[in-house]
């Protein structure tokens, strides 16, 4: 009897631990990436979590609290960095930096939370999670997502969102 139910057990056990939906892995050409992608000498190809958080914290607040994005987006950022972000239709900081410096001017940002480190294939990711305030677009809550290779940004996405009246007391933040 106890053999019958060991053997599923087991079984799983062979298998793989984790199997992605989307089968992209990045791992493999991520050197590769920071060169073509243009990194700044400003950072390295190779970073330990901690290294990556520190980077993650210093362009957060560079760009989103002191709004000093041409800094932030030229220290760490790839210079053709891939942009899946809905509001920017192109790649790169130059773009980057001229549509986000108008957006955040005036406004005011609270960071929230900031994470590093890797998926089951081995790829740095970060996210800075931040609550938005401007007059012009009210209040949203945004979660941006870098992919990393060593201490340069090279790929993003972002999930925005305006906040509105909630029954739950921690909604969005």
């Amino acid at each position: 009897m106890l053999s019958k139910m060991l053997l599923p057990t087991l079984l799983l056990a062979l298998l793989p631990s984790t199997t992605l939906a989307y089968g992209r892995h990045w791992n493999k050409d991520s050197i590769k990436d920071y060169y073509t992608l243009g990194c700044p000498t400003t950072t390295k190809p190779h970073a330990s979590q901690q290294e990556q958080l520190s980077v993650l914290t210093t362009f957060a607040n560079e760009v989103f609290v002191q709004h000093d994005v041409t800094t932030g987006y030229n220290t760490y950022a790839a210079k053709n960095f891939i942009n899946h972000a809905p509001e920017i239709t192109g790649n790169g900081t130059a773009l980057a930096i001229a549509i986000q410096g108008p957006m955040l001017a005036g406004g005011k940002v609270e960071l929230q939370r900031i994470f590093a480190g890797k998926d089951a294939n081995g790829t740095s990711w970060g996210t800075i999670h931040f609550k938005g305030i401007n007059p012009k677009l009210g209040v949203g809550v945004i979660a941006g997502i870098w992919r990393l290779v060593g201490t340069c940004l090279v790929e993003y996405w972002d999930v925005a969102a305006g906040v509105q009246n909630s029954t739950n007391p921690i909604a969005y933040f």
